[in-house]
């Protein structure tokens, strides 16, 4: 008789592909805005520690999706979404969630700075103080220097955190916000077109920064601009009249879509 369990031992090893666990998986999406629906059963996974890019028209429903994952859409009325969307193994669309703890986990980054009227060390230290991740003043004050080091802002400000944030240029208060999202700790990080108010050095820096994060965070970024998008991200995913066309890895994406929709807006044949 053959000898089984020599013959077993002597198979290769199979490798398992190395795909990574996704941060977040969203599934059968919808949202509808006063009837008219804007998004249809969109199915996506964010993988983690890694810039997910979503890109498409105006109207496409791109921050659509992106407002479902903080729950933005709550607050706009005739607003109803259906669907799952799984973080830590909770579906965060759940009417019981609890969106303050959602909003720790998700931070948002907005088109434009918005820098509270407050000094720049109030504006990291304010979430932190919140959600009480800071036990005495010697935490927070750490917690405000790591998360503006983070953000490329601190030896710029490390010398007059009492001085407002709106003071700060447009390009600095926009890394103040992104400090500000940061410091509470969240898994993902969500930028709607951070850079669409700023300047090009601003926006390079920005760029630099976003490859630098997501080292510790997700990173989910809408961007119109396909360059960025190249530039920036890992994952692209392209959205068209509420519809997720296509996925996949960026460089595949913007060179060789399997979708001729895709194709036609990479080209600039619509959009």
């Amino acid at each position: 008789m053959p000898d089984t369990m020599q013959s077993d031992a002597a198979q290769p090893a199979v490798e398992e592909p190395n795909i990574p666990m996704p941060m977040l998986a969203a599934r059968n999406v919808c949202v509808s805005y006063s009837g008219k629906q804007a998004l249809f059963d969109i199915a996506l996974d964010i993988p983690q520690n890694q810039v997910t890019a979503l890109i498409g028209p105006s109207g496409c429903g791109k921050s659509t999706f992106l407002r479902c994952i903080n729950r933005m859409n709550d607050v706009i009325d005739g607003c109803v979404t259906s669907g799952s969307i799984i973080l830590d193994g909770r579906n965060i669309l759940d009417a019981s969630e609890d969106v303050v703890r959602l909003r720790q986990k998700v931070g948002m980054v907005f088109q434009k700075p918005n820098p509270f009227p407050k000094s720049i060390y109030e504006n990291i230290a304010y979430g932190p103080r919140i959600h009480g991740l800071a036990n005495d003043k010697a935490e927070l004050d750490e917690i405000v220097e790591v998360s503006l080091e983070r953000a490329g802002l601190w030896q710029e400000v490390k010398d007059r955190l009492d001085q407002p944030g709106t003071g700060l240029s447009g390009g600095q208060q926009q890394r103040l916000c992104i400090a500000r999202a940061i410091a509470v700790s969240p898994d993902v990080v969500l930028m709607d077109e951070p850079c669409s108010a700023l300047d090009p050095i601003a926006t390079a820096r920005i760029e630099e920064l976003i490859d630098e994060l997501r080292e510790k965070f997700t990173i989910v970024i809408v961007t119109h601009s396909m360059q960025q998008a190249a530039r920036v991200s890992t994952q692209t995913a392209f959205f068209h009249l509420g519809n997720l066309v296509e996925v996949g890895d960026t460089e595949k994406i913007f060179t060789n879509p399997e979708d001729p929709r895709t194709n036609g807006y990479i080209t600039g044949r619509f959009g």
